[in-house]
């Protein structure tokens, strides 16, 4: 346990935890459970990046088109926490395209999960819809489910919209952007 907590402030809690020396009683609990929650929240990868997940309560990882179902959407864990206080960012999108799409955005008071979601949604549909409109659907490959790739200013490959899974999103704070972890 003591090698997974990379906190001092937790490690030494723990340390009076497991040594029963609770002065405080409960409170003690509580504060390493809170610390805990907010390492939990606060995952970066070995660059620097921050780690953060979209998931729904009694759902798990979200298709990207989950937004669009109100009840889902009201089940996003913790929808209203700002979870990147940054006003001004990039949304980066690269799966399933032929090439790199990025969407700027401002909004005053950091972006929240629900936020973030939405945005990725929004992207995403505007994406498909832009392709099929431009190129049509290409169908997809005899005996098999995936989606041919379409000649659009995309190139989308591999999967329609509803195959795509919002795994998690890495946040790059020297670029101020938003990478996602997407899963078919």
């Amino acid at each position: 346990l003591k090698k997974s907590v990379t906190s001092k402030e937790i490690k030494e809690q723990l340390k009076w935890a497991i040594n029963g020396i609770d002065i405080v009683g409960c409170e003690l609990s509580q504060n390493i459970a809170k610390n805990y929650k907010e390492v939990q929240n606060k995952q970066t990868d070995p660059y620097g990046n921050y780690i953060y997940y979209l998931d729904i309560e009694d759902h798990g990882t979200p298709h990207i088109i989950d937004y669009a179902d109100e009840e889902l959407q009201n089940r996003i864990i913790d929808p209203n926490e700002i979870i990147i206080p940054d006003e001004k960012i990039t949304l980066r999108i690269t799966y399933p395209l032929s090439v790199e799409v990025l969407h700027e955005r401002e909004q005053k008071g950091g972006f929240s999960r629900k936020d973030l979601f939405q945005w990725i949604y929004e992207e995403y549909k505007k994406i498909y819809e832009e392709e099929e409109k431009q190129v049509g659907d290409p169908g997809t490959y005899e005996m098999l489910y995936n989606r041919k790739k379409s000649d659009g200013p995309y190139g989308i490959w591999g999967h329609y919209l509803d195959d795509l899974y919002l795994e998690f999103i890495r946040y790059d704070p020297k670029t101020k952007t938003v990478h996602l972890a997407i899963g078919s």
